[in-house]
C-alpha cells in the first residue's frame, strides 16, 4: 500500500536514502531526518535551491524542504493542508516540532476519488484525539497493520484540535501522517463523521460500509473478510 499509513512503517535506511538523494549527504542527524521524510511520503527528485536548501515534491502531493546548519537540520513540509517545521539538533538528534498547523485542506473528495480508483479494496479509519478509544485503537493498529495486507488510510477528525492530535501521536510514537485531516464531503455524507472512531470499507470504486466504534484486530479482520471479500 502507498501510505499513507503502511509506508509510514517502511522507512528507508540512511544509506539507501542518501544514494537516492546525494544532495542530502551532509545532513546533520541524517538517520532521523530520513526516517521523518519517509514517514511523510515518497520524495521525487531532489534539487538545490538558491538559498542553499534542498527540496522536492512528494509523489502523493505536497513539498518538503531541508536546511542544514552547523549542528542541526531543519525540515519543513506542506501537504494536504498540514504544515510542519521540524528541528533535529546534534548530539541527541531528537525530533523537535517548531511549528505545526492544519488548514481545511486535508483529504478532499478528489483524494477520495483517487484512492478508490487506485485500490481495488481498502479501509479508511477516522480518529479523534478527543475520543480515547480511537487513540487506543491507533496504537493497536500500528502493531498489526502490515499483517492485514490491505490498504489502510488513517484520517484525523476535521474539527479536532491540532495541538491535542499532535500531542497524542508524539506521546505514543505514531506517524505524523496520521495528522492528515478528513475533509471529504462524500465521506461525510456516507456517515463517516457521525462517531469517532469510525471505519469505512470500500471496494471496486465504491464506499460499501461504515462501522462506528472500536473494533480490535479480530473484529476488523472479520469485517474485511465480510465486506471486502478479502482472504487474509
Amino acid at each position: 500500500m502507498k501510505i499513507l499509513i503502511l509506508l509510514s512503517f517502511l522507512f528507508s535506511t540512511p544509506l539507501a536514502f542518501a544514494q537516492k538523494a546525494p544532495l542530502l549527504n551532509k545532513l546533520k542527524c541524517s538517520k532521523v531526518v530520513f526516517k521523518s521524510i519517509s514517514a511523510l511520503g515518497e520524495p521525487k527528485e531532489w534539487k538545490k535551491n538558491h538559498d542553499g536548501s534542498v527540496s522536492t515534491d512528494f509523489e502523493s502531493g505536497g513539498k518538503v524542504q531541508v536546511v542544514v546548519e552547523s549542528t542541526k537540520s531543519l525540515l519543513t513540509s506542506n501537504q494536504n493542508g498540514l504544515t510542519l517545521k521540524l528541528e533535529f539538533s546534534e548530539p541527541e538528534c531528537k525530533m523537535k516540532i517548531l511549528r505545526i498547523s492544519s488548514s481545511n485542506g486535508g483529504f478532499l473528495d478528489r483524494d477520495l476519488d483517487l484512492l478508490l480508483k487506485k485500490n481495488k479494496r481498502g479501509v479508511i479509519y477516522l480518529w479523534s484525539p478527543h475520543m480515547s478509544l480511537s487513540v487506543y485503537e491507533l496504537v493497536e493498529m500500528k502493531k498489526y497493520l502490515s499483517s492485514l495486507k490491505i490498504p489502510v488510510t488513517i484520517l484525523l477528525d476535521l474539527n479536532a484540535d491540532i495541538d491535542s492530535a499532535n500531542k497524542s501521536i508524539q506521546k505514543i510514537d505514531l506517524p505524523l501522517d496520521y495528522l492528515k485531516r478528513m475533509n471529504s464531503r462524500k465521506l461525510e455524507s456516507f456517515g463517516a463523521t457521525i462517531h469517532y472512531p469510525s471505519t469505512v470499507f470500500y471496494k471496486d470504486g465504491e464506499l460499501v460500509k461504515k462501522v462506528p466504534g472500536f473494533n480490535g484486530k479480530k473484529s476488523l479482520v472479520d469485517l474485511i473478510k465480510k465486506y471486502l471479500d478479502a482472504e487474509l
